[in-house]
């Protein structure tokens, strides 16, 4: 047979079993999204934000106007962000209709962001090891991960994935060390800062990377460090033109872009440009002061904002603070986790302290070798493992939320570590290393735990469960004529995406119906009909498993709410049936 024929024939037995085990894995979830039981309530919140803008909603208008109407909840996203699903439906529609579109692109679109993912890890780490080995490594890596491939599971269409694609990207772009690289980290950055500010820490240290390189190195990093600084303020016009409109240029926020993040950035760009043009032929000493000099200037514009030194999440009181954040897990430091759900904090924190481990040694084996090494390598290491290390530390001692972020960065410094090896010491020692670096053994090893020390389930469960959910459990309050639910925030997203109603509550803090909602159900039950008719609602509905119910019953224990849970269900309300395997229970307002 010719050789050609044969490997094209080995290449498309390769992509079938690969399009087989996708369809098995995948398969379930498509079944979950026919009936809308995604992931997290952000994955159904973004369905309706391209929903509601396909529909003929503004580009600027990110209002949720279903959500405490008549004002509406401010989810503060960006249009960037929903450009992935919302053109997958476009295309989709002429061939399947609009509502079978919509749930194709819910499926289909974070499989390719993940194929997108892994090929981009594969490329940075192939940009260090050259080696078309890197490439499989990098790619095998990151498919292999769960703590990063849950944000690119069938239906999980929130911005997470999109960030971990920009990260990637960014390192790739940075660690080539070159113009097109300069330009690739360049606008990745930017793109990511325009979908959220979760990386921010992260993306803050990778650029002081590249203006300490520049400062150690000078002409060598010059031109790299004048591109990247040119690309990094386009991209963050254009992020910011994208993300603001033109009434709102003058107003700073602190948990989106904006004129509060721009012109610091701007600044430091800008300055940085021309620090890298006049000053790189310089002694080092005259750099540094340079850099000293323009964080200085950075740091006055900053303090101009006093938005952004308010904390992240300021638009929610003391009661929201201690009734709902308390109980979002990812708020939570892994130390915190460590003590009541151990199995998750396995999952989240093995594989990227190995890692961390596994880089640190790697860099500081460079550095006490370092004139036998090139320069290149010494820095490209000196951005992963320490980025990598101070990720590591956040995930601990700050939020869990950089869990994927950490494990993201693991990938890549793992893929580079062992391609590395591969190419320095052979295929046995790289398998060695690999079996202690395996992303999966975390998952092994809690699910063992799981076993031999299960949780006793309780009463109650940070969002409800999935009796909660889905188009079955909201199946009788969506035969109702239209009207406003007040119930728990964890419900909110949930009920927009199965019903036709409005609601009061759903899980993101910059929506003043919250607190509305809290103190209806809370409210003394007899008092509770007055706030019901000034606030014009029709229905009261909660998950019975939600752990709010239970912060709500423990901090108004005669409040509607507990009342409702002890079975006392006033003349004013009538229950309305609750459908098979649903916890949504629910009543109409008949007075």
């Amino acid at each position: 047979m010719n050789a050609k024929i044969s490997t094209l024939l080995r290449r498309l037995a390769i992509v079938a079993l690969l399009f087989v085990a996708i369809v098995r894995v995948a398969l379930p979830s498509w079944n979950k999204i026919q009936i809308w039981q995604l992931n997290d309530n952000d994955d159904a919140m973004r369905i309706l934000q391209v929903r509601d803008w396909l529909n003929g909603q503004g580009f600027y208008d990110l209002i949720n106007h279903r959500l405490n109407p008549p004002n509406g909840g401010d989810i503060h996203w960006s249009r960037l962000s929903d450009l992935p699903l919302a053109i997958s439906e476009l295309i989709l529609r002429p061939f399947l209709g609009i509502d079978m579109a919509e749930k194709a692109a819910a499926f289909g679109v974070p499989l390719i962001l993940a194929a997108i993912f892994a090929f981009c890890v594969g490329r940075a780490a192939n940009i260090v090891v050259k080696s078309y080995a890197a490439i499989f490594i990098g790619v095998f890596m990151a498919v292999m991960t769960p703590g990063v491939m849950g944000y690119f599971s069938a239906g999980r269409v929130d911005h997470h994935g999109l960030q971990l694609i920009f990260l990637a990207c960014a390192f790739w772009g940075l660690m080539a060390r070159d113009k097109k690289g300069a330009i690739l980290a360049g606008l990745s950055i930017p793109a990511s800062l325009t979908i959220g500010l979760e990386l921010l820490p992260i993306l803050g240290l990778m650029v002081a990377w590249v203006a300490i390189i520049w400062a150690i190195r000078g002409d060598e990093t010059r031109e790299q460090t004048k591109v990247f600084s040119l690309w990094f303020a386009l991209g963050t016009i254009l992020g910011f033109v994208i993300n603001v409109a033109p009434n709102d240029y003058l107003n700073g926020a602190n948990d989106r872009l904006s004129i509060a993040q721009v012109l610091p950035i701007l600044t430091g760009c800008v300055g940085l440009y021309f620090a890298a043009h006049f000053m790189s032929g310089r002694k080092i000493w005259y750099r540094f002061f340079s850099l000293m000099a323009l964080g200085g200037v950075v740091l006055g514009i900053i303090v101009q904002f006093p938005v952004l030194f308010k904390p992240p999440y300021w638009q929610t009181n003391a009661l929201m603070q201690r009734m709902w954040l308390s109980i979002v897990s990812e708020t939570f430091p892994l130390t915190r986790l460590i003590k009541n759900e151990i199995s998750v904090a396995i999952n989240l924190g093995m594989f990227v302290i190995l890692t961390t481990l596994a880089g640190l040694i790697k860099l500081g084996l460079l550095i006490k070798d370092y004139k036998k090494h090139e320069n290149r390598e010494i820095d490209n290491w000196a951005l992963m493992a320490p980025l990598l290390l101070i990720t590591t530390l956040m995930l601990f001692f700050l939020q869990a939320r950089f869990a994927g972020q950490a494990a993201a960065i693991a990938v890549v410094v793992a893929s580079v570590l062992l391609a590395d090896l591969y190419e320095k010491h052979g295929l046995l020692n790289a398998l060695i290393i690999g079996l202690a670096l395996n992303p999966i053994i975390p998952t092994s090893v809690a699910a063992g735990y799981n076993k031999f020390f299960p949780k006793k389930k309780g009463q109650y469960e940070t969002g409800g469960g999935a009796n909660c959910v889905n188009t079955p459990a909201f199946a009788e309050l969506a035969k109702l004529p239209p009207g406003k639910i007040v119930g728990n925030i964890d419900l909110g997203a949930r009920a927009l995406l199965t019903t036709h109603h409005t609601v009061l509550a759903a899980p993101y803090h910059r929506n003043q119906g919250n607190f509305t909602a809290y103190d209806i159900l809370m409210t003394k039950t007899d008092a509770a009909l007055a706030k019901l008719h000034s606030n014009n609602v029709q229905y009261v509905a909660y998950c019975r498993k939600s752990a709010e119910i239970g912060n709500m019953e423990r901090e108004t224990p005669n409040g509607l709410i507990a009342d409702l849970r002890k079975g006392i269900v006033p003349d004013y309300l009538k229950p309305i049936p609750t459908p098979p395997k649903s916890d949504v229970i629910a009543y109409s307002v008949v007075k």
